[in-house]
Parts: structure tokens; C-alpha cells; sequence
């Protein structure tokens, strides 16, 4: 919860767990289930603790809900449930083949700027159509759709969740009628479109009773949350670019126009700013890789662990190059049976043995040239150089990464000083659709601000070196299979 300056007031968060299993046809396929009743129940408790944090005096002007990309829910009439998937969920892998087949992967991309089509609702709803009772359908919502379908009601859609469908049309910032008519999805369970920001309801009473969120307070359109943490971070301009340094890396430079990838690889998404689009790259796993790391290191990945992990690899100085979780974001040559590791310099068992920090450094590295690495296609296909880089997320509380960044990328990085810049930036919509700011803009200069940090010259260069080695072997890793 945010005040009009975008200065944090209250927040909650809880665990939540999805139940995982195997395709029983790919086996190195997983599918991932959302239970609805156990997530709105935790969502809602996270609301009533945050709401019992606020300070003395605070009103409630409005709520938007923001969520991961690619998750939906399939509903009802009735409001129920027929199927939940989080954005992991890649059970309609199959399914998703027949998509490239049926509409072919060039205009697939074309038209969605999207690809591959099993991690996308268009291929769920089409695996449920085999699976379930597909006459049942009424909606299909994206996750922050549902929210705000739960909150108040109403079942509607905005352009930036509504592009990880792969039922949108990017270009036109509309649902797809060739998509539709392709594979027989009926337009009528298609919610209608509204602007991120657009008031379209208010919390009904049982929500309220559920939420403590009062009854009447009005209800507007969040939108994706990356393109959210872009608004968060302040990349609103064409050109702006942006790393979400969370659990996931994406990578995005806002444009003007909708720009697709000739080689039908990066993606192109609509902004939550109503005239951008953003080109994403996505450097990927990096704090859930990073976590892992220091349970192995530290025994545990909380605050102390961060903490004790900082200085060590601030001080490090022997050369590792890491490959345990950051990449090269490349649909042409996704593997899921390629390698990664830690590679040290000779003769290392003998004489130099690497501390932890030196293992830790090697990892931060790894995210500073993954970082870079997606960058580089992204201004390739976009036409223009990355020039500086908004930067945001829960890694960005390491300085050690954050000027890492610098070094690596010979650009200024300029860190969020709120981290949490997906529900910063649904706030920013909040606030200037509820007028509480005269237009978006406004609100994004009153709400946002941020930290620089230059690159150092003699660093860059070291680190020029070192990236170029990197990426050397990364394409070898990329021939090999385990």
C-alpha cells in the first residue's frame, strides 16, 4: 500500500505453493496447479494484515491488482472455477504444438508477438477443451483479471495481461478474430478491454468481508507485472530500458510503436501506458537461482544469509564464471538438457581454491552479463542502444550486483528506491485514474525516484574481458547435453 508520494505504507506477503506433476508424455515437462480457494484465502489474509499495518488516519481511495504474466483462470456463470494455472504451467505442451502447426510460428508471432504457444492460455484452454467441459467456459481471465473479478465483479481485461494470451493482437491492442476463428474460441468469453488505470466497479460485500478492504471502495485495472514494475521503475519514454531483477530477470526497452523480432524470438508486449509497447528479452533465472546458491552456502536464503553473502563477494577476487541459472534468452535453441556449473582457473585443486565469495561474485557476474547479453538484442532489434538502465527488483538490494551492472553494461543504473516496483507501478495507475495526480505522467514524477550509479572506467574494462569470455563458453554449454 502506497501513499500519493509512492512511499510504502503497509504491505504483507505469505508463501504460496503450487501442486507440481509430470507430463505423462514429456516427462521433463511439468504441469503446475493453482488451488483458487487456498490463493484467495492467502490473498486475502495478506490484504486484512496489511490494512491492520496502515498509520492512524489513512483512507482507502482505491484497489488494482497486478499479477504474474501468463497465469489464467478459466470460469464459469456461476463464478466457479474450472481451471487455475500459474505461468510455470506447461501442460498443454502438446497442445501447444498443434498451435504452431495449425497457425504456423512466423504469424503466430506476427500476430501475438508471442512464442512458444504452451506456456500460453491460448494452448490451456485449448488442452481443456480435450480434458474438461468446455461448454462451461464463460471467461477466460488472467490472473489480475480474476482479482478484479473477485474484488468487484466485473470481468474485464487490459492490454497488458491480455498479450500474454496468446489470443491479443499486439499491433492493434485488440483481441484476435483470426486467432479465434483458427481454433474455434468463442469471442463471447473474451472480456471486454479497458485501459490499465480504468475505475470499473467497487469491492462488493463479500469481498469486503473476506478482504477487509471496505465495501464501495472503488476497483480499477492493474495490469502484467513486469510492465507494471516498468511503470514503478519510471520507463514510460521510448527507449527507456528496464531489468526486473527478481526471481525471473525480464529485460524490456519501451517503445513507441509495437517493434517485432524478424527472427520471431524476442516479444513484444503492450505497456501499461497506453500509447507504449515494450521489445523483452529475459535473462532468467536469477533469484530463485541465487536463493538456492545460498541455501547451499549459508544453510538458508533469508535476510542473514543475504546479508553475510554481501561482503564476501564485495572482497572476492579470484576469477570464477558461473552458469547456474542466468541466460541468453533464445527460443531457436531452448534445451532443457543443457548443462551449467561453475568453472574455476587452473590449477585450482591444487594451489587456489575459490571461498564462497568467490563463487558468490561468480554468480552476480553471471546476472550482470545475462543482463547485458539480452540488452544487446534487444537494442539490436530495436534499433537503438540501451543508454542507461532502470533497474528494480529483490537482487537490487545488492550494491555489489547493482555496480556490477554498471561495469558490465558501461551504462548508468538507476535502482528503484522501492524494490517492489510491480505493486508500485499498480498504484501509479490507481492514483491517476482516481485523479489523485492530473495524468499519468504526473503521478509516475511524484511517485517514483531512484539511485545512480556510474560505471567505473577501470572496472569496465576488466569486466569487457571477462563478459566476452563469458559469453565464449556460454555458446559451448549451448552444443552440450547431459
Amino acid at each position: 500500500m502506497y501513499d500519493t508520494c509512492g512511499r510504502p505504507l503497509a504491505g504483507a506477503r505469505e508463501r504460496f505453493r503450487y501442486r507440481m506433476f509430470s507430463h505423462p508424455d514429456v516427462p521433463f515437462v511439468r504441469g503446475f496447479d493453482l488451488d483458487p480457494v487456498a490463493f484467495w484465502r492467502s490473498l486475502a489474509g495478506c490484504a486484512r494484515a496489511a490494512l491492520g499495518a496502515l498509520p492512524a488516519g489513512c483512507r482507502i481511495r482505491g484497489v488494482a491488482a497486478t499479477s504474474q504474466r501468463e497465469a489464467c483462470v478459466l470460469l464459469d456463470a456461476a463464478d466457479e472455477v474450472l481451471y487455475a494455472g500459474p505461468n510455470l504451467d506447461a501442460r498443454a505442451t502438446l497442445e501447444g504444438f498443434e498451435v504452431h502447426q495449425a497457425f504456423g510460428v512466423r504469424r503466430l508471432h506476427a500476430t501475438t508477438g508471442h512464442l512458444p504457444a504452451c506456456v500460453f492460455p491460448l494452448a490451456r484452454y485449448l488442452w481443456f477443451r480435450k480434458h474438461g467441459d468446455a461448454a462451461r467456459v464463460a471467461s477466460v481471465l488472467m490472473l489480475s483479471d480474476w482479482i478484479t473479478e473477485r474484488l468487484s465483479g466485473a470481468r474485464v481485461a487490459e492490454p497488458s495481461n491480455a498479450a500474454e494470451s496468446m489470443l491479443f493482437d499486439v499491433t492493434r491492442r485488440t483481441w484476435s478474430e483470426e486467432i479465434c476463428a483458427a481454433f474455434d474460441v468463442p469471442a463471447g468469453i473474451l472480456p471486454a478491454l479497458h485501459p490499465s488505470g480504468t475505475r470499473v466497479g467497487a469491492v462488493h460485500a463479500r469481498a469486503a468481508a473476506d478482504t477487509g478492504i471496505p465495501e464501495g471502495t472503488p476497483v480499477f485495472t492493474g495490469g502484467a507485472d513486469t510492465q507494471c514494475a516498468l511503470l514503478g521503475s519510471g520507463a514510460v519514454a521510448p527507449g527507456d530500458t528496464a531489468a526486473i531483477v527478481g526471481t525471473t530477470c525480464p529485460v524490456q526497452m519501451v517503445t513507441q510503436a509495437a517493434v517485432l523480432d524478424p527472427a520471431a524470438n524476442l516479444w513484444t508486449s503492450c505497456h501499461v501506458v497506453a500509447d507504449r509497447w515494450v521489445l523483452e528479452s529475459n535473462a532468467g533465472e536469477t533469484g530463485g537461482a541465487y536463493r538456492w546458491l545460498l541455501k547451499l552456502l549459508f544453510g538458508a536464503a533469508d535476510a542473514a544469509a543475504h546479508a553475510a553473502a554481501e561482503p564476501l563477494a564485495a572482497a572476492a577476487a579470484r576469477e570464477v564464471l558461473c552458469y547456474l541459472g542466468p541466460i541468453v534468452f533464445d527460443l531457436r535453441k531452448m534445451n532443457p538438457f543443457r548443462p551449467g556449473g561453475v568453472l574455476f582457473r587452473f590449477p585450482i585443486v591444487h594451489v587456489d581454491r575459490p571461498e564462497r565469495g568467490d563463487v558468490l561474485r561468480g554468480f552476480l557476474e553471471s546476472v550482470a552479463f545475462a543482463v547485458r547479453a539480452n540488452g544487446e538484442q534487444i537494442a539490436a532489434v530495436a534499433g537503438r542502444p540501451v543508454q542507461a538502465l532502470k533497474a528494480s527488483g529483490g537482487m537490487v538490494a545488492s550494491p555489489t550486483l547493482v555496480q556490477l551492472l554498471a561495469d558490465t553494461l558501461g551504462v548508468p543504473v538507476e535502482v528503484a528506491t522501492v524494490p517492489e516496483t510491480a505493486s508500485l507501478g499498480c498504484a501509479i495507475l490507481l492514483a491517476a485514474g482516481a485523479g489523485l495526480h492530473p495524468s499519468l505522467g504526473d503521478a509516475v514524477a511524484a511517485m517514483t525516484a531512484h539511485a545512480r550509479v556510474e560505471p567505473r572506467a577501470q572496472a569496465a574494462r576488466t569486466a569487457e574481458e571477462r563478459y566476452r569470455r563469458w559469453r565464449e563458453l556460454y555458446a559451448t554449454l549451448e552444443q552440450c547435453t547431459m
